[in-house]
Formats: C-alpha cells, structure tokens, sequence
C-alpha cells in the first residue's frame, strides 16, 4: 500500500463533504454528509451509494427545491454537518444539523437494500425443515448448503416397506398366515384370531376352513360316530326286560283300533292326532310323512315343541328343517357362540351367511363381547363394524403412550388394507377410518416416503386432498402420480377478484343544438353531476334560473350548475340585469364598464390547479366559429375584427379585460365568450379501467412503464413526493384524454416527450415540455407540472 495512492474512491456528492463516520459492527458500511445536503450510506464492497438519509426538514422547508421558502428556513441553515453511528445500538445513526436539531435515525432498511444484509442481520448458521422430512442447512464456516432427508419415525419406515414387499405380488393368504405366526410368537391370541380370520376369508373353501378353524372338523366327527356306533357290548349286556321298559309304552288296544279305523277311511290327521296322545311320538311321524306336507310341517312342530327340552340338538334340527336360522341365532347362548358360527357356515346359504354373521356380531356385542363381535363382522365382510373394534385398540394404545401411537395406527392400517383385498373395490371407507389412513399418509409423507403415502392418502377431507395435492408436486410427483392415477383436485376454492363494476350514470342532454366541441365536452364530462348529488335547495334559493349548487365527489368543493346548458363554474354565478343600448356609443360605455367589473372580479378568485376554462359560443352563430383571424375576418365582412369586439383574439394576442362581450346576440357583431370552469378531474385512477383511443394506448404503456421503473428507485421523501406529482400529472392527462379535452396535436407532441424519456433523450423531452408550458400552460398547467417531475427524475434515476 502506497500513501499517494488512494485504496479506493466513492463519488457521490457534489459538493464539500463535511462529516463521515465508520460503521463499527459493519466495516463495509460508511455514512457521510456534504454541503449538498446529501447524507449517503455506502457500501464499501462495490464502492457504491446504497441510499440517502431521508432530511425531512429541507423537503417541507423548500418543497424539494434549493431555494429557501418565505417563512421557513433556508438549505443552508438546515445541512448536516455531523454524522455518527451508535457504538451500541447496531444501525441507528445520529446526525446534527445548523438548525440546532440532533437526529437519530435507523438505517437498518436502507442498509437491507445492498446486495447483501449487514453483517449484524447476517446468521452465523441456519436451518429449514421442509415437506418430506427435508432439512436445509448452512453454516458460516461452510461454502455450501446441505440438503439432508431426516427420517424421525425409522420404525414406521421399515414396517411400512415390509408390508409393501410381502404383499407385492397379492400374496395376501400368506401374509397373513405369516402375521398369524408372529402373533402366536407373541402369545396374542387376539391378533392371532384375526389374521387367522383375514387368512380364511382369501381361501377358496372358505366355509370348510372356517369350520376346522372354528374346531369342527367333518372328519374327526366322522370317525368318532364310527366309533361309537361299533360298540354294541353295553345293548347286548341289557336285557329283554330293560329294552322293552326303556322302549316307549305300547299303544292301548283302544288307541290301536281308533288309529286303525282312521286309517281305513284314510283320515291320516285323525290317526297322527291319535298317535300324538298316547305319546307315540315316533308312529305320529310317521303316519304324517303319508298324509301330505301340511300334516307333516304340523307333526314336525308339535314334535319340536314337546322333546326340544329333554333333547337340546333338536333346536339345530328344528332351526335347519325349517329354515329358521335368524330364531337360533336370537335364540343362541353368547358363550357358545363358535358353535352358533359353524352351524351358519354349515346350513346358511351365500346370500343369507353375511345377514347371519351380522345378527350374531350384534348379539355379542350386545353382550359385550366385542372381540369376537369384530371376528364375526369380519366373517360378513362388514369393514365398519369390524373395524370398530381396531379403532378401540388404537385409542387404548394412544391413550397408554401419550401421544399417537404410529407402530399401533400402522397395524391398524395393515388390516383396513388387507380386508378390503377381499372386498368390492368400490367400497368406501368410512370417514373416520379414511381420516386414520390420511393420518397415516402424512407420517409417512414426513419420512419420505411420498409414493408409499400416496398409497394411503384417501378421503375427501380438506387435510386429504391438501396433501394429495402436495404429493402429486413433490420431488416424487410422477411416482405418485401412477399411484393415484390422475391429477388430484386442487385443494382451494378459486375466487375470482376484479374490479368493482362502473356505476352507470344517466347523462342529461344538452338543450343546445349548436354548442361547439368544447362546449359539448363540457356538457358530457359533468351531465352526471345531478345523479351523484342532490341539489340543496337552501343555498340555491339566490341563484339565477336553472342553476344549482352541488358538491364534487372528488374534492368535496362545492360548484354550480345549469341543468339547461350543461354549463358548470366554480364561482356562484349572479343575476345580470339585461340592458337594452339606446345608441352605439352607450352600447359601447355599457359594455367597457361590464367588461372592467368583470376582469376585477375574475383577478379576486383565481382557479386553483385542477380547474380548466371551457369556451362557450353562442349558439346562434354557425355550427363551430373559426378560432383564427382569418376566418373571423370573413365572418364579418371586412379584415378589421379587432379584440375589443372578439375576447377569444384578446386572448391570443394578450389584451385581455378590454371588453366584454354580451350573453346570447345582443350586441350585432360580438362573440360572446363565457369562462367557466370544470369540475376538477381527480388525480387517481385506474389505467386499465380507462379506455382510451387505440392510438393513444402506447402513450398510456409508456406513462405507466416509467413509473414503475421510478417507483422502485425512489427512496428519499423527496423523491416520493415528486412521484406522486407524477402519478398525479399522468392520471389528469389520461382521463382527459379519454374524454377528448386535449387536442391531437398536444397528445403527438406528449407521445414524443415520453418516447424520448425511454430513449433517455432528456434534451428533447425538455424541449418540448417547455413549448407546451409557454403556448398551452394555462389550459393544461393540471398536467404539465407532473410531465416536469416527470422529466426530472427521470433524469436523475433512470
């Protein structure tokens, strides 16, 4: 390093600098102040100005200008010459100017605009957590970022990819079979109930599985009937008189010979009843077999009536002879309720086995056994009322553990899914069980596990469709996308925003037929004035006929009018009392006199800046009167028109307030000339609400282009205030371009000022701003004081 070389330059100011200051938690920041009244914060990295400290006191003293304002304090007394950063508080700076104020301030926003934060805001290390158990870090002593996958729930990872691997092939029996085993590992007799049911319900001879299951094997019972009808030792050993007492009694003779007689003259009822009597139960049967299917049902029924009791097998018998499985099922003990089951699989057809497996399920839970209520459930293939149960043991391992149980909701998971393999595929689940699977498919999700998730992620919840959606866009989108087989449904209702529809507004005509174009914009621009506000009669009992007073939406001023011409001012109009002219000499006295009263009281009230003149022309002269001399020379007859009989040439040539010229055609020769104002046009609007002519939407792009571009470089309250002049200047000039209150010629001249700003051909854009405040400042000053900001800050920013 050399001491006659600079390490570096900033070049900023443009006059003396006064004070500078270094950053002390920050060696990259620098403050400085200047005779120019500029305090700069720098960035020492790029050797650039960040921002400027707001001086609010010079922008209200002379309105952004440098010359000082009367009464106020002049640029001079209000420059900074003293800047210094806090040593504690971290970007808050004093400053002291010769207004004899000290000023703190925070920097800590401007300073956030440089291309990096300072390096109080700047975090020695960071972390983000992300969807799908993703996490961003970054430290200060490490040149990258680590994007890492945490799996919080490694337990539930594996289960679920186990479950996904076993049944990857549909091979759904041996999983089960495979659960059983675990079960009976484990001593759980419940779970092994239930994935010995699970693994029934996918054999193709369900029924006899369920039967050996259930420990009703046909062939065992075979073979032990066998075996018990091979024993004849205990009938041999009993002798003739202990067979025949044990045999019912016999038939008396008088009950054989009526039996008899009724079976000669073939009354079989008589014969059965007869049998029934004498307690020969066994000959009443079969006499009715002979005596057709209504004795028979009638035999059969009293039978089961008397021996049911000393015989308990003859209520299956009675239950499967006459069909009536709902009664033994009603009928049935809860404690033996496996024997129940197998006579349903053994004697119930297809379509009644599910209606029955219910009936028994409600009586067992009925009766409080609702584990074997759920196997039973599960035999109807019922996922409700069998998943009822699975829901209780979650709770049970929820409520024991604190919090939700994954390892117990998987499980629970596990079962819905393999069930329902067995089911309709178009069975739905029910809202809670879904809710449990969503649940289910956001654990996983948070592991990683987006297509597995995907999977499970069913229902129609708001939580559901969420989370489908956000699936189907994660890093795993197309996996889960051929999971789920189409686009999910986007999860948010769409309303469409725009803005309020126009008011519409009933125009009131013009009464005039031949007004010229000025005075027809006049009209059309403030027809609607009746319809946004009343007139209050109170204050319009001392004006002229046909006036009446109404207040701007806009501005809330109050301004007239005449709801015969359209006419509208600002200034309460007065009576005028109509003057007949004896000769042309008073006539002239009379006119000089009104036109100097009138020049004095229009000198009083000036207009302020929204307010435009509007020329009216009598509407007895031809269709639209010629603006130049020419052809007002023609006019009259000869070339000698002079101002004093034609105001709009006083205008022109500058001789204003020499006449005054007559309302309507009372003075032969004079063109009367009525200055009225406008209603203000506001400064605010909507630029893509305004219709515009097709060749003057480019104006419009241009315009709203650059101040865009400005809105994003103005900092300083200065700059701000300049720019709301300009939205100001740019609202006025569209919305009176829209309605055609500027000529042709001015919006050429304007289009070409603004594609000069583009083009950043500051000369010429100011050269025609002037021409435009020298020859059309009065009738367009509302604008042109924006279209200046406009140039001038676009000078400097752009």
């Amino acid at each position: 390093a050399s001491t006659t070389m600079p390490l570096a330059t900033l070049a900023g100011h443009t006059q003396g600098i006064l004070s500078i200051d270094w950053c002390p938690h920050d060696d990259t920041l620098l403050l400085s102040c200047g005779k120019d009244n500029r305090t700069i914060l720098w960035d020492l990295s790029s050797l650039q100005p960040i921002a400027d400290v707001p001086n609010d006191n010079a922008d209200d003293a002379n309105g952004g200008s440098s010359m000082p304002t009367m009464g106020g304090l002049g640029t001079s007394q209000q420059k900074r010459y003293d800047v210094k950063w806090s040593p504690l508080q971290r970007g808050v700076v004093s400053t002291c100017s010769f207004d004899r104020k000290v000023q703190a301030h925070s920097v800590i926003g401007l300073a956030s605009k440089a291309a990096r934060p300072p390096k109080w805001l700047q975090p020695a290390s960071g972390v983000s957590c992300g969807f799908g158990g993703t996490v961003v870090s970054f430290s200060s002593t490490h040149k990258t970022v680590k994007v890492e996958s945490v799996v919080e729930q490694p337990d539930l990872k594996e289960a679920s990819l186990q479950f996904e691997y076993a049944t990857y092939n549909n091979e759904y029996t041996g999983f089960c079979r495979s659960m059983a085993t675990k079960a009976a590992e484990f001593e759980n007799a419940q779970e092994l109930q239930v994935w010995g049911y699970m693994q029934i319900i996918f054999e193709k001879n369900a029924r006899e599985q369920l039967l050996q299951y259930l420990g009703f094997d046909p062939v065992i019972i075979a073979q032990k009937a066998n075996e018990f009808g091979e024993k004849k030792d205990d009938i041999a050993s009993l002798s003739l008189e202990e067979t025949s007492k044990s045999r019912v009694p016999p038939m008396s003779k008088e009950a054989e010979d009526t039996v008899k007689q009724a079976l000669v003259v073939g009354n079989f009822e008589a014969a059965v009843e007869c049998c029934m009597r004498s307690g020969n139960l066994a000959d009443a049967l079969l006499l009715a077999s002979c005596g057709g299917a209504d004795l028979w049902a009638k035999t059969q029924a009293e039978y089961f009536a008397r021996e049911t009791k000393n015989r308990p097998f003859l209520a299956i018998v009675s239950a499967v002879v006459t069909g009536q499985l709902e009664r033994l099922v009603a009928d049935s003990n809860p404690t033996q309720w496996q024997e129940t089951l197998a006579i349903l699989s053994t004697y119930g057809t297809s379509e009644e086995f599910p209606a029955l497996c219910l009936a028994l399920g409600d009586r067992l839970e009925a009766a409080g056994d609702l584990p074997n209520a759920s196997l039973c459930y599960m035999c109807a293939l019922d996922l409700g009322r069998a998943a009822k149960y699975w829901r209780i043991q979650l709770e049970k391992a929820n409520k024991a553990k604190g919090e939700t149980d994954i390892l117990a909701l998987h499980d629970l998971v596990v079962k819905v899914t393999v069930f329902m393999q067995a089911m309709d595929s178009k069975t739905e689940l029910d809202p809670e069980i879904a809710y449990l699977f969503t649940c289910y498919a956001k654990a996983l999700a948070d592991q990683g596990s987006f297509q597995i998730a995907a999977k499970y992620c069913k229902g129609t919840s708001q939580e559901a469709k969420e989370l489908r959606h956000r699936l189907y866009y994660s890093k795993d989108g197309h996996a889960c996308a051929a999971v789920m087989g189409s686009a999910p449904e986007f999860p948010f209702s769409r309303k469409t925003i725009s803005a309020a529809p126009a008011r519409t507004v009933q125009q009131t005509p013009s009464a005039t037929n031949g007004t010229s174009r000025a005075h027809t914009n006049t009209a059309n621009q403030n027809a609607y004035a009746p319809q946004q506000q009343q007139p209050q009669t109170s204050a319009s009992s001392s004006l002229p006929s046909g006036w009446t007073k109404l207040i701007d939406p806009s501005s809330g001023r109050e301004y007239y009018y005449n709801q015969t011409s359209g006419e509208t001012t600002w200034d309460m109009p007065r009576a005028v009392k109509s003057v007949t002219p004896a000769a042309p000499q008073q006539s002239y006295q009379q006119q000089s006199y009104a036109t100097e009263t009138h020049h004095q009281a229009s000198a009083m009230q000036q207009p302020a800046v929204q307010q435009q003149e509007q020329v009216q022309q009598p509407a007895t002269n031809v269709n639209a009167a010629s603006k130049t001399p020419c052809k007002l020379a023609s006019k009259y007859g000869d070339g000698f028109v002079s101002s004093a009989s034609h105001p709009e040439l006083a205008q022109q040539y500058g001789n204003h307030g020499t006449s005054n010229a007559y309302r309507g055609t009372a003075r032969p020769g004079a063109a009367a000339v009525l200055k009225t104002a406008k209603a203000p046009v506001s400064g605010g609007f909507d630029s893509k609400t305004l219709v515009l002519q097709a060749e003057y939407e480019p104006i419009r792009a241009s315009m709203m282009n650059l101040v865009g571009k400005l809105s994003t470089l103005c900092v300083t309250g200065n700059d701000k205030r300049q720019l709301s002049e300009i939205e100001k200047g740019i609202a006025v000039f569209l919305k009176r371009l829209s309605r055609g209150d500027i000529d042709s010629e001015i919006a050429s001249m304007v289009g070409t000022m603004i594609s000069a700003l583009e083009n950043r051909d500051y000369v010429t854009a100011t050269g025609i701003q002037t021409s435009l405040v020298n020859s059309d400042w009065r009738d367009h000053k509302d604008w042109l004081k924006g279209i200046k900001f406009l140039i001038q800050l676009a000078s400097k920013k752009l």
